[in-house]
Formats: C-alpha cells, structure tokens, sequence
C-alpha cells in the first residue's frame, strides 16, 4: 500500500467517528494501560529547614542572654524645664510605655499620671509596648517625648490648691448683711488667666485628640476666643 492510499483509508476511518466527544461520552479505566503509582520524593530529614535566627536591623544594639536585642532610650521633654532621662539596655519586646512613664517619673520625681509619651509627636498608648511603637527599623538610639501636664514640676512639687477652711459665721451670712464673701482663693476669671490653666487645658485636648499638631490648633483656638471676649 502506497502512502497516498494509507492516507485515504485513515481519513475515510476517520470520517466515521465523531468530531467531538458527545456529553454521555465516558471510558472504561479498566481499559487503560497499567502504569506504576507515583510516589513523592521523601523528604530530608528533618522534614523542614530551620527558620534563620532575624538578623537585628537596628544599628549599635546589642544583645541578652534570651537572644533578643537593646536599644537605647532617652526621655526628652517638650520643655525645658524638666530634665533629660537617658534609659540604656531596653529590651523593646518586654519594655511597656507604663514603664517609661515610671522610669521617667522616679527620675523626676513627677506623677506619672502628670505624663505623656509621645513618639514623632503623637502621643502613645500605656499597654503598647515600645517594640511596637518604634517598629524594626528603629536604630540602637530612640528618643521619645515626654509631655508634663500642668499642675505638675520636676522635684514633686505639684502645684496645690487653697487649703480647705471652714467658713466664719459671717460667711454663713449669720452675722448681717456686711459678711464678706464666702469664696476662697482665686476663682473666675483669676483662674483662666493663671498659665496653669492654660496648661491643663493643652494637655487636656491633646491627651482627647491623640495629634499633637491638631491639639495645638485647636488650643490656640479656645484661647485666642476667650483673649478676644475677655
């Protein structure tokens, strides 16, 4: 048989068979030709590599005796006046802001509920621990800001309010209509115009609003209203 007479009889054969698989089509696996199982490599021994030991990104930490890094700490106030505490050989996994606040206050000798820690000038939660503040891109040397809220100095001498005293009986309004008047200290507009009550408002706003740039603008908004009604 020649190749064009092969060619001929292959295509009338195929001529008689269906151009698609019709949808009840199906085939007998018994009639498939046998073929050995496929069997996965085994895997070495252990089974998974180790997981690599994170190289510290932080640049001039060094290390405990658990594996995990330091850094470096320092507590810059926002004014002046109140000093600078340097803290060495924190551990940021484990170091809470709460303990910066303490650390801070005993240095200080300022309440802790007299502070706030802020870190690029936002202020930061008390359970957040510092390795989640400052991320993994911090550096060996970290400065936070510290923000004393009025009412509170460094040295524990907190500003105190008049001493209580028991009124007179012409305070009673017992002793005729010249008593004098029953208020003690300063009160009204005394007390707005004192800078330590400008000062709690500061901290009061933006311990609310948690922005410090946003605190500021709307402090100066409540203060420049009252210098313009005064």
């Amino acid at each position: 048989m020649s190749e064009t007479q092969f060619c001929r009889a292959f295509l009338s054969a195929l001529d008689a068979r269906p151009i698609k698989l019709s949808s009840d089509h199906f085939a007998d696996p018994r009639q498939y030709p046998a073929s050995p199982a496929y069997i996965l490599p085994k895997l070495p021994n252990p089974p998974h590599p180790q997981r690599p030991n994170p190289k510290s990104s932080a640049t001039g930490s060094t290390g405990t005796s658990d594996g995990s890094s330091t850094i470096s700490i320092s507590l810059k106030p926002m004014k002046p006046s109140s000093p600078t505490v340097p803290l060495s050989s924190i551990t940021p996994s484990t170091t809470s802001i709460f303990d910066l606040k303490n650390a801070y206050s005993t240095a200080s000798s300022i309440p802790t509920s007299k502070i706030k820690i802020l870190y690029k000038k936002k202020p930061v939660v008390d359970s957040k621990t510092v390795a989640e503040v400052i991320g993994q891109n911090a550096g060996g040397d970290v400065e936070f800001s510290v923000m004393v809220l009025g009412g509170a100095t460094a040295g524990g001498t907190p500003v105190q309010s008049p001493p209580a005293v028991a009124p007179s009986e012409a305070e009673k309004g017992l002793a005729g209509q010249g008593a004098g008047p029953a208020a003690q200290g300063p009160s009204g507009k005394e007390v707005v115009a004192s800078p330590e009550f400008w000062d709690d408002l500061r901290g009061f706003v933006l311990q609310r609003v948690r922005d410090e740039k946003e605190g500021e603008r709307l402090f100066q908004v409540f203060k420049q209203a009252w210098e313009k009604e005064r």
